[in-house]
Formats: structure tokens, C-alpha cells, sequence
């Protein structure tokens, strides 16, 4: 089993997006399945996501960047950032998002 944890970093303030619901799906039955939402803590953080313990398998990581930004009253044409991924057996995942209202990016972290 492998577990997941994320970030998000508004680069244009060089702050942690706090507050942000970021939602865990998985790939079955040709199509996702909801596993779990969860908010950003104070730093951006998501620890790991309920359930700890992912079978290998695609699953999809959806950041409501949309939502956020509008609640801060800043504008972006984005409503998600969205990853698609494999995971494999026994590994720990760490998937940040760096945000602005302008764009967004990902990366593997450690």
C-alpha cells in the first residue's frame, strides 16, 4: 500500500494556500470514484489522505483552486488543478501544487 500527502503554495504571494479543499479519487469501473476531501491546514499541508493505505492503482487529486481564489477576492480562470497519477505498491507520494491566478504546476516531491 502506498499513502499520499500534498501541498499548496500560492507562488504570486509566496505563501501556503490554507484553506484549500483538495478532493482523492480513484480509477474503477471506467470511471473515478470519491475517496476523500480534504482542506489545506494553516501551512498548505495535507498530511496524508484518508485512506493512509492506497492500493496501487490511477487515481486523480483535484485542488478547488477556483473557490479559494475567489473567496481571497482575486480572480483566475481556473476552477481546479487537477493530477491524474499511478501509484504503485509501497511507496509514499508527495504531489504539491504551486498556484497563481495566472497558472499552475506540479511536481514529485519528497
Amino acid at each position: 500500500m502506498s499513502n499520499l500527502s500534498s501541498h499548496i503554495l500560492d507562488i504570486s504571494t509566496g505563501r501556503p494556500a490554507a484553506g484549500v479543499v483538495v478532493h482523492l479519487a480513484r480509477y474503477e469501473h471506467g470511471d473515478y470514484q470519491p475517496l476523500a476531501s480534504m482542506l489545506t491546514d494553516a501551512n498548505g499541508r495535507i498530511a496524508v489522505f484518508t485512506p493512509a493505505a492506497l492500493p496501487a492503482g490511477r487515481y486523480r487529486l483535484t485542488a478547488d483552486i477556483g473557490d479559494w481564489f475567489t473567496a481571497a477576492g482575486r480572480q483566475t480562470p481556473y476552477v481546479h488543478a487537477q493530477i491524474e497519477l499511478m501509484l504503485s505498491e509501497e511507496q509514499h507520494y508527495h504531489l504539491p501544487f504551486l498556484i497563481a491566478p495566472g497558472g499552475w504546476s506540479t511536481y514529485r516531491g519528497s
